[in-house]
C-alpha cells in the first residue's frame, strides 16, 4: 500500500519581536576553553536524545551537535538515533572574540524507535533500503522550482514558477541526491556541474552563465555528507545537509523546511542568504519514479454570467460611502481562485490578531474621489520598511512607504456584463483596497510603489441585504494567485467628516472660501457629488469666472457674508434680464436683489453617527454657491423667501488641501443634488 504523509500547518499570527544587541568591538580578553564548557544530559523521551547546556552566558553561542545539527543559544538538542561516537562542538563569543570548546558524545546503543520516523521512512526508503533512496528534480511539472516572499504565512512560490523543462542545461536535472538510513549519511551526485543563485557565483570557481538565468559552475560533493532532521514544535519541519552538499540550487543555505512529503514528492522551501526577503521552492521525486503526465489543458468553457448585481450607487451611496474590512474569517486572505484563503490564513479569523488592518477606512465619493484613512495605525510588514505587525502610522513618515499613508486618489467604476465581473479601479501613487503590496500581476517586495499606478479590483460577490462587497485582485497574472477582501459599510458613516469642525470652516476667525476652478467643483445630478446632469464633467470655470470669484465668508461670530467682487452670473430667475457675466449692481432694483452682496448668519453641526457634518445659512437671499437652490426646490423667480434657512451637508474634506465638498438635495426625495467644491481663498 503507497505510504504517504502530508503536513499541513495552521498559520500562526505573525509576533513581531524586537531585539537590541551591544555593539561590541575586539577591545577585550578572548573566552578560555574553559569557559565556553558545557554540560548534557537525556532527556524523558529517549536516551538518545540528549539536552545540551552552556555553562556561562555570551553574546553569540553557536552549536555542532556532531550528528549534522546545528543550534544557537545557550541550550540545544541533539537527537542521536545511532550507537556510535560524536564530536559535539560550542563556540562562543565576546567583545574579545572567541573560543570552541569540544568533547566526545557516545551514544551506547541504538534506539530503533527513533530510526522508526515517518519522515525518515519516506525520505530514505527506510531499513529495508540498504543503499538509501535516491531523489532527482521532478522537471517535467511546472512550479518544479520557484520563488516567493520569505514569511512564515507563506508556502508557495507566489512571485515566479518555472515552467516545465525551463532550467535545462542548468545541472539542476542531471544532480542526484541519496538519503541512507544508516549512519544518516547523504550522497549527493552532481554529474558535473551545479545551479547557483547568482550572488553566490564568486564562492564557485569556474562558475559560468548557463543561458537560463543565474549561474552554474563545476563541482563535485565531497564523499562524507550527512543529513538531519528538526521538527520544532508548530513548524515545518527542517532537514538539513551538512558542509559541501546542497539539493537542488544554491543559494548559501543548507537547511529545507519540508512543506510537503509524500512516497513519491517532497516539496521544500529554503532562504535566500543573500536577500533575507525571499524564500526559494524545488519540487523532488525520486528516481525512477514517473509522474503522470500532465493532463491536457481544457478547453476555455463558454463564458458563464457571473450574476454579481452591484452598480455604483452601491459602491458610492447617496453620494459618500465608507467600507472597512469585515471582521470574520474569509475577509483577508490568499489562495488559489477568486474568493480563496487556503494560501493563508485558510480558515482562521486573523480581525483579532490585526486590529489595526480592519479599522481602515475605504471611502469612495461620487465626484470621483477615493479616500484611504488608516485611523492613525498600520499593520506594518518587511517590504513596508517597518517591524511587523500593528504600529502607529506615522512610522511610514520619511521612508520609501510614505505614499501608502492614509490620502486621497481617484476611483473609477465598470459595471459588470453578462461575461465579466464590476470592476473597482484606484488610481495614484500608493492607492490600494484594503493590502498596499498587491497590485495586478504581482506584490511588492520593497516600497516605493510605482508613480501614478492605477490597481483594479473584480467584484467578485455582493449581498444588497446585508451589503457585504467581495472582490479579487488576480497577483499572478495567470490566474493562480488571487488576493480576496470582504468589505462591509462602516457602522459610523460619518467617520472622516468628523474630522471637519467649526474651526476648518472659521480658521483662526474668519476663512473665505471661493469655488475650485476644476471639473466637478460645480454641477448637478441623480446622486450627491455627481455632476451628470450639467456640466457632465467638464471644467465651466473658465466660462464662469464671475461665480469662481464669488467668496463665502464665515465669521467665528456666527456671522456669514457673501461677496461676489463685483460682478454675478446672472440668470432669468434673477430678473437681471439677461444672462451670463455681469456687474453685481445689476440686481440692485429686482427681485433677485437679496441675493446680492451681503451679511447673513450661520450655524455648524459636527457629523455624528450616520448623520454627516451640516452647514446651515440663514437670512433673506442666504445661500452658498448658488442662490436658486434650497432643500427641496429651486427658485424659478425672486424674490427670496424672507429670514429662509438653506442647510448644506458636508460630503467630504480632506485636512490636508483643505477642500470642501458640500451638497443640498432639492428634489427632497434624494432624486436630485447640487454639489460645490470649496476651498480657502488665500489659506
Amino acid at each position: 500500500m503507497k505510504k504517504y504523509l502530508k503536513y499541513i500547518w495552521l498559520l500562526l499570527p505573525i509576533i513581531a519581536l524586537a531585539a537590541c544587541v551591544e555593539e561590541y568591538s575586539l577591545d577585550g580578553n578572548p573566552p578560555t576553553e574553559a569557559e565556553a564548557n558545557f554540560s548534557f544530559q537525556s532527556t524523558a523521551e529517549s536516551d538518545n536524545i540528549l539536552q545540551f547546556t552552556a555553562d556561562n552566558e555570551f553574546f553569540i553561542m553557536s552549536w555542532d551537535l556532531g550528528n549534522g545539527q546545528t543550534a544557537k543559544g545557550k541550550t540545544a538538542t541533539g537527537t542521536y538515533p545511532l550507537a556510535g561516537t560524536y564530536t559535539v562542538s560550542l563556540t562562543v563569543f565576546n567583545s574579545g572574540g572567541s573560543v570552541t570548546y569540544s568533547r566526545d558524545i557516545v551514544i551506547e546503543q541504538t534506539d530503533p524507535l527513533l530510526l522508526d520516523n515517518p519522515i525518515f521512512n519516506i525520505l530514505t526508503g527506510g531499513v529495508d533500503a540498504a543503499e538509501g533512496k535516491t531523489w532527482k528534480i521532478d522537471a517535467t511539472r511546472a512550479a518544479h522550482f520557484g520563488v516567493g516572499p520569505n514569511s512564515p504565512t507563506s508556502n508557495f512560490p507566489e512571485f515566479y514558477q518555472a515552467q516545465a523543462n525551463e532550467k535545462t542545461g542548468s545541472g539542476m536535472y542531471t544532480d542526484r541526491y541519496t538519503f541512507l538510513l544508516d549512519g544518516f549519511r547523504f550522497n549527493m551526485e552532481t554529474n558535473g556541474f551545479v545551479y547557483l543563485n547568482a550572488a553566490q557565483g564568486s564562492n564557485f570557481s569556474g562558475a559560468f552563465d548557463p543561458g537560463v538565468g543565474d549561474l552554474s559552475a563545476p563541482y563535485e560533493a565531497p564523499n562524507d555528507l550527512r543529513w538531519s532532521l528538526v521538527e520544532p514544535e508548530g513548524q515545518l519541519p527542517e532537514l538539513s545537509v551538512t558542509q559541501g552538499g546542497f539539493l537542488g540550487y544554491f543559494t548559501g543555505v543548507r537547511t529545507y523546511q519540508i512543506v510537503n512529503l509524500e512516497e513519491n514528492e517532497m516539496f521544500l522551501k529554503f532562504e535566500d542568504a543573500a536577500n533575507a526577503d525571499l524564500a526559494w521552492y524545488i519540487r523532488l521525486i525520486p528516481e525512477g519514479f514517473e509522474p503522470s503526465p500532465e493532463p491536457e489543458p481544457e478547453p476555455e468553457p463558454e463564458p458563464e454570467n457571473p450574476d454579481v448585481s452591484f452598480v455604483l450607487s452601491d459602491l458610492i451611496g447617496n453620494g459618500r460611502k465608507v467600507w472597512t474590512l469585515k471582521p470574520a474569517a474569509g475577509a483577508f486572505g490568499v489562495g488559489p481562485s477568486k474568493g480563496s484563503d487556503a494560501f493563508f490564513p485558510n480558515g482562521t479569523d486573523i480581525s483579532g490578531d490585526r486590529p489595526c488592518l480592519f479599522n481602515d477606512l475605504f471611502i469612495f465619493n461620487s465626484n470621483g474621489s477615493y479616500e484611504y484613512n488608516a485611523q492613525g495605525d498600520i499593520y506594518g510588514e518587511a517590504y513596508l520598511g517597518v517591524s511587523d505587525g500593528c504600529q502607529p502610522e506615522s512610522n511610514l513618515i520619511g521612508t520609501a512607504a510614505a505614499a501608502w499613508v492614509s490620502g486621497v486618489h481617484d476611483f473609477s467604476f465598470t459595471p459588470g456584463t453578462a461575461t465579466e465581473f464590476p470592476k473597482i479601479t484606484v488610481t495614484g501613487t500608493g492607492a490600494f483596497i484594503a493590502l498596499p503590496k498587491a497590485f495586478n500581476g504581482g506584490e511588492y517586495s520593497a516600497a516605493p510603489p510605482r508613480n501614478n499606478e492605477s490597481v483594479t479590483y473584480e467584484v467578485i460577490a455582493y449581498d444588497a441585504a446585508t451589503q457585504e462587497m467581495s472582490i479579487s485582485i488576480d497577483i499572478s497574472g495567470t490566474g493562480d494567485v488571487f488576493w480576496n477582501f470582504t468589505l462591509i459599510p462602516a457602522p459610523d458613516q460619518s467617520i472622516g467628516l468628523a474630522e471637519f469642525t467649526r474651526e476648518d470652516l472659521v480658521g483662526n476667525g474668519e476663512r473665505a472660501w471661493k469655488l475650485k476652478s476644476a471639473a466637478g467643483a460645480f454641477g448637478v445630478g441623480p446622486t450627491a457629488g455627481s455632476d451628470a446632469f450639467f456640466p457632465n464633467g467638464n471644467d465651466i470655470s473658465g466660462d464662469r469666472p464671475c461665480l469662481f470669484n464669488d467668496l463665502f465668508i464665515f465669521n467665528t461670530n456666527g456671522v456669514y457674508s457673501y461677496n461676489p467682487q463685483g460682478d454675478i452670473f446672472g440668470e432669468g430667475y434673477m430678473g437681471t434680464g439677461s444672462d451670463g457675466c455681469q456687474p453685481a449692481s445689476n440686481l440692485t432694483g429686482t427681485s433677485g436683489e437679496a441675493w446680492g452682496a451681503g451679511e447673513h448668519q450661520f450655524t455648524f453641526t459636527q457629523a455624528s453617527g450616520n448623520t454627516p457634518a451640516k452647514i446651515s445659512v440663514t437670512g433673506t437671499g442666504a445661500f452658498i454657491a448658488l442662490p436658486k437652490a434650497f432643500n427641496g426646490g429651486e427658485y424659478s423667480a425672486g424674490p427670496p423667501r424672507t429670514n429662509e434657512t438653506v442647510t448644506y451637508d458636508v460630503l467630504s474634506y480632506n485636512n490636508n488641501t483643505k477642500e470642501l465638498t458640500i451638497t443640498i438635495d432639492i428634489s427632497d426625495n434624494g432624486s436630485v443634488f447640487w454639489t460645490f467644491v470649496l476651498i480657502p481663498d488665500n489659506g
